[in-house]
């Protein structure tokens, strides 16, 4: 019993290892990229999708990470990234960098984000990375064909200043402009309009320019868009401040009433409170009378029976 016992624990521990060698070892996949502190990432209703967006000159930044599949040694020189602007980045080390086989190596690539004449604004961008390398660490180098890890990229855009501060009031105002907004939201959070005149007119006001402001920003008329957005944007936090401080008055003088009221009465249940203590005590008084009386009676009563009776005349 105990033979086969050892004999079935040792074919088991068998199949296990056997197991094990014959499943392959999966490769850590380390290929992984992205856009570092773009100005605007998000929905944009001009493109009608989602963007990587830079602001014209300033810095677009790139950070890729990249486990090296081959069985053997990658001697990177340089990250490269192609717009389809035409223009073609590169990002060169002083000395080739040395990736071993099943190693993940961090890359970091920047440059300048071209103005919208290179670069035009009416479209987003699609891009390519590349990794291109070298035959060895030392010289002689010889060029060898560049790796590309990741598949095209698109919804790179480059914004001017006018199409950025348009996305960010519209943000800001997400609820009152863009597709997704209702357009008549200018309201409390009960769901009423404010009941103060000149909030009201304000908050009007501002719709009316927001609704302008998407309609430029929509044609692509960025800088007139961003006027009437920023106008919106001032008579929306006027419309604020006014209902704020009429609001407040308002409400301090219907609290005052309140108290007021509050008092009154309060001084009302005084007056009727004194009133029923004194009836309270008029009524002990007639009590005390009555009961005064009725021993007055009695006194007479017992004084009448107990009085000497004067004597008979003889007949």
């Amino acid at each position: 019993m105990r033979r086969k016992i050892a004999t079935i624990l040792c074919l088991s521990m068998l199949s296990l290892t056997m197991l094990a060698v014959a499943l392959p070892a999966r490769a850590f996949d380390g290929n992984h990229y992205g856009w570092v502190g773009p100005a605007f990432e998000g929905y944009d209703p001009y493109y009608d999708q989602y963007i990587t967006g830079y602001v014209t000159g300033t810095n677009w930044d790139l950070t890729i990470s990249w486990t090296n599949p081959y069985f053997e040694p990658i001697n990177v020189s340089a990250i490269r990234v192609l717009f389809d602007w035409g223009k073609n980045y590169s990002f060169a080390y002083t000395a080739p960098i040395q990736v071993a086989h099943g190693v993940t190596q961090v890359f970091t690539v920047y440059n300048v984000t071209p103005s919208t004449i290179d670069a035009p604004e009416l479209w987003t961008h699609s891009y390519q990375i590349y990794i291109d390398h070298l035959n060895a660490t030392e010289p002689p180098f010889e060029q060898l064909g560049p790796i590309t890890p990741f598949g095209p990229g698109s919804g790179f855009a480059v914004l001017s200043a006018d199409h950025l501060e348009c996305l960010d009031i519209m943000s800001k105002y997400s609820f009152l402009v863009g597709p997704m907004a209702l357009q008549a939201q200018m309201v409390s959070p009960d769901g009423f309009f404010p009941n103060i005149t000149e909030a009201q007119v304000l908050l009007m006001q501002a719709m009316l320019e927001f609704n302008q402001g998407e309609q430029m920003f929509t044609a692509g008329v960025f800088s007139q868009a961003r006027t009437h957005f920023d106008n919106g944007d001032a008579l929306f936090t006027e419309a604020l401040a006014v209902w704020n401080s009429r609001g407040t008055d308002m409400e301090d003088a219907d609290l005052a009433y309140k108290n007021g009221q509050a008092s009154y009465y309060s001084g009302q249940g005084d007056y009727y409170i004194a009133l029923g203590e004194a009836s309270k005590t008029n009524a002990y008084g007639w009590v005390l009378f009555g009961i005064g009386w009725v021993f007055i009676g009695i006194g007479v009563i017992v004084y009448g029976y107990r009085k000497p009776k004067a004597p008979q005349p003889p007949t």
